[in-house]
């Protein structure tokens, strides 16, 4: 047989079973017959509830050239085996594939003379014609997307809601297919956001929204919060494929079974207000120290990531003021501003690299300068701000200060009268983390809710606590559509 020979009937075989797959309904099933060198196996497909094609395989084996035995009990056709009548009434299949090996004596006696039944001659196996079948074969029941619609108001914030399906794909849909809806997942526990695939119980009786949801495919991931183009793509049926704009992290999985999400599902949806995060960081001392402070606001920051409600985080930078002959005065520096969690950090290790000028001013930083950026920059857009302070010298005065021997800030800044207007925002709470011997004057305010010290180590998870930073998250177990 030449090449494309092979290829025509290979496509023969292929097309037999697509045609068969079109047929194949309800709880019916039907079944083909491959008959090689020494076996003959017989395919029983079917479709599951959700309308997937699936298939049951019986090997039997010719192990003297008459005689036929099955493989694996247990068997419910070897009984037809030996009696090519019963092996056609019972086993019944649609149609039979011959490798091009002389078939044992066994085998040929099965074969139907004259032919009751098509029979063709192919080259690959049958197992794989048929999985590409059925990765082919047309979807016969919806896909849906289980998602949370938000109800009835019950209370200012507070909203009841309702577990739905958004359509996905249609029946007469093939792999390849594609479509993009837009979700809003909210802040969860850590089991994550589940995406669900589910099909509907075929009960044309009722409504599509009152028949029962069937999960055909649950996956999980610990999603950010936030809005997101969720893209799934049908990849074969029963197999659905998401991507997610901002990008999903990897799904797994989920490790709550249907009925303990169905029970998940909350009273309400509150609404969680975003966070902004300032972490000050002085950079002045020994690299020692500055690399403490870099390491504890690096801590904070992983924290305050766990909580899983939209967070933002900005990172300023301030050393001390240039008051000597030929040291420039370099104003207070943004590393980064309502920036994702991760860029924050690695903004908050390319503190580390600098230059030491010996001859900077020892008495004091501009930490009033920073205060000021911040009263100039914040904005209630970014979200509700958590201010953390790392360092430890005192902030110049305006004016000469005698009693300290302090000179003042060259800008002539009041850095108690920036911290007061900065106390003022609604909901602000400050932290501080403090260099060893760091007491008294503007630390105790910048210390308000939360203060430690950063050569010590600091129970970070109470710190954030104090800050706000940390509370009681809802379990919303599905993504939100409006």
């Amino acid at each position: 047989m030449s090449r494309a020979d092979s290829a025509f009937f290979d496509q023969e075989v292929q097309d037999a079973l697509s045609g068969e797959l079109e047929r194949l309904t309800g709880n019916a099933a039907f079944t083909v017959a491959e008959f090689a060198s020494d076996t003959v196996t017989i395919f029983q497909v079917s479709r599951d509830e959700h309308g997937t094609p699936t298939a049951v395989t019986w090997r039997y084996r010719s192990d003297d050239g008459a005689r036929i035995v099955a493989e694996h009990e247990p068997d419910p056709w070897s009984v037809t085996t030996a009696d090519p009548e019963q092996f056609y009434r019972r086993a019944a299949p649609k149609f039979i594939v011959c490798s091009r090996e002389p078939l044992p004596s066994g085998l040929r006696h099965l074969l139907p003379n004259p032919p009751e039944v098509p029979i063709y001659e192919c080259v690959p196996p049958l197992r794989e014609l048929l999985r590409a079948a059925m990765k082919d074969s047309p979807l016969v029941l919806g896909y849906e997307l289980a998602v949370l619609k938000r109800g009835s108001v019950g209370h200012p914030g507070a909203e009841r809601p309702v577990l739905n399906g958004y359509p996905l794909f249609s029946p007469g849909d093939t792999r390849g297919s594609q479509i993009t809806v837009r979700v809003h997942v909210e802040p969860t526990d850590g089991a994550g956001t589940t995406l669900a695939v589910v099909t509907r119980e075929p009960r044309p009786d009722l409504p599509r929204q009152a028949r029962r949801m069937r999960p055909l495919q649950v996956q999980a991931a610990v999603v950010p919060a936030g809005r997101y183009l969720l893209t799934a793509v049908l990849t074969r049926p029963g197999q659905v494929r998401f991507q997610g704009e901002p990008q999903l992290p990897p799904l797994g999985d989920s490790s709550r079974s249907w009925d303990e999400l169905e029970r998940l599902l909350p009273g309400q949806l509150t609404a969680q207000a975003a966070v902004h995060l300032v972490c000050l960081t002085e950079r002045c001392g020994s690299d020692d120290r500055l690399q403490q402070r870099i390491d504890r606001l690096e801590e904070l920051v992983t924290e305050a990531q766990t909580d899983a409600r939209p967070l933002r985080v900005s990172v300023v930078a301030y050393g001390a003021h240039g008051v000597a002959w030929k040291v420039d005065d370099r104003p207070p520096e943004i590393r980064a501003w309502a920036a994702p969690g991760d860029e924050a950090i690695k903004a908050l290790r390319g503190l580390a690299s600098r230059r030491v000028d010996n001859r900077e001013y020892q008495g004091a930083a501009q930490l009033e300068c920073a205060l000021k950026l911040l009263r100039e920059r914040l904005i209630a857009a970014d979200g509700r701000p958590v201010i953390v302070t790392a360092g430890g010298r005192p902030a110049h005065p305006p004016g000469l200060d005698t009693s300290r021997q302090l000179i003042p800030c060259p800008d002539l800044v009041d850095g108690k009268s920036e911290l007061d207007w900065l106390l003022r925002l609604p909901g602000i709470t400050f932290g501080a983390l403090r260099d060893p011997k760091c007491r008294g004057g503007i630390w105790e305010r910048l210390g308000r809710d939360a203060v430690a010290t950063v050569d010590d180590a600091v129970d970070m998870e109470s710190f954030a606590a104090h800050l706000g930073l940390r509370v009681a998250v809802q379990t919303v177990p599905f993504p939100v559509i409006e």
